[in-house]
């Protein structure tokens, strides 16, 4: 069996746990608890395709389903990983990844993210992930999709060129992936952000984001983290809110640092609790966003965070998220919708995302 880090959603080293799963796909054996008509987790490492055409707009690289009861926590996340591209025209394509869940009522969970992809570029990945509630009981069906098109074009296909996907087959060390989790605990969860819509952050200045996950039946470690979609403003005609940008550059580039913090509350004042910082192979530290990318999206997170059991210390964890904007064009932060979020955070399990496949 291969082994491979999920390099945006995991870090084998700092991970307590592992599911080793078949090159296929596979469904791994319920927990004793959990009711037969709810699967366990879900993970597939063969893509429908390994090769992009931008002439055919919109294309599923990934598609499972599984069954749930009703009110369960999933956790699911897809990481597209691009090789090359060729023929594109003109010199950028708009390289889109939405992750969508489906309930058998009809109901559809959502978040999206992207980039710019050519010729010339070096290879990347563009990480999507969500938790969501199963409404109703049954077959659920989840799908990773990518959109391509011009940039700035994209109300009609009119993208040329291909772009190549990296399969285990490649690269056992890096490659595209779909992954559903098992049940989770009640208290897993993610959040849309930022909570009042996307935001400018202009050259050397920053911009934080805040929230707080009780943990109070976490019995283990937990991971938290989040995946932001974060632009480089070019231009101020898009995204809308670049219109506040100041002074943009057409082919400057965006400098963006990535910081996340926590801190387990402080009942009794003086109590040390738990803090932890994410680290530079955990997503902390210097982005840089050219004009040709344009669009960036970037994981970053804690793998493993344990609570102190001192009564002076509460359940809660506060979680900070910093954006500073270096010199250069100003950054957009961008949430998305309520309907398909581009910028999430999230808590859960330590050993929810699996470390080898």
């Amino acid at each position: 069996m291969t082994t491979r880090v999920l390099t945006a959603l995991s870090a084998a080293a700092l991970l307590v746990a592992a599911i080793a799963i078949p090159t296929s796909s596979a469904v791994a054996a319920p927990r004793a608890s959990e009711p037969r008509s709810s699967d366990g987790a879900v993970i597939h490492v063969t893509p429908t395709t390994a090769t992009l055409n931008a002439k055919k707009r919109h294309t599923n690289f990934f598609v499972t389903s599984f069954n749930a009861e009703a009110g369960e926590t999933r956790f699911v996340g897809t990481e597209l990983v691009v090789l090359d591209a060729k023929g594109t025209s003109p010199n950028q394509l708009f390289l889109g990844v939405t992750l969508s869940c489906t309930s058998p009522s009809g109901r559809v969970t959502s978040a999206e993210a992207g980039r710019n992809v050519w010729p010339a570029g070096s290879s990347f990945m563009i990480p999507v992930a969500f938790t969501f509630a199963t409404d109703v009981a049954g077959l659920h069906k989840c799908a990773a999709t990518v959109m391509m098109c011009d940039p700035g074009n994209c109300t009609s296909p009119t993208g040329k060129g291909t772009v190549r996907i990296v399969t285990q087959s490649m690269d056992p060390r890096s490659y595209s992936v779909l992954y559903v989790s098992t049940a989770l605990p009640p208290w897993a969860s993610s959040e849309r952000v930022p909570s009042g819509g996307d935001k400018v952050i202009k050259p050397g200045t920053s911009f934080t984001m805040a929230e707080s996950f009780d943990l109070s039946d976490a019995p283990g470690p937990v991971r938290i983290g989040g995946i932001f979609s974060i632009t480089n403003c070019i231009e101020k005609a898009y995204p809308t809110v670049c219109k506040s940008a100041g002074t943009t550059k057409s082919r400057g580039l965006a400098l963006a640092t990535l910081s996340l913090t926590l801190e387990q509350e402080v009942l009794t004042p003086g109590t040390q609790c738990a803090t932890a910082m994410a680290t530079r192979a955990n997503g902390a530290g210097l982005y840089r966003i050219t004009w040709q990318q344009h669009h960036a999206v970037m994981s970053i997170y804690v793998p493993d965070f344990d609570l102190t059991d001192d009564p002076g210390c509460g359940t809660k964890v506060d979680v900070t998220v910093t954006v500073k904007a270096g010199k250069g064009n100003a950054l957009a932060l961008e949430a998305g919708t309520k309907v398909k979020a581009t910028s999430v955070l999230y808590a859960i399990p330590g050993d929810t995302v699996p470390t080898a496949v």
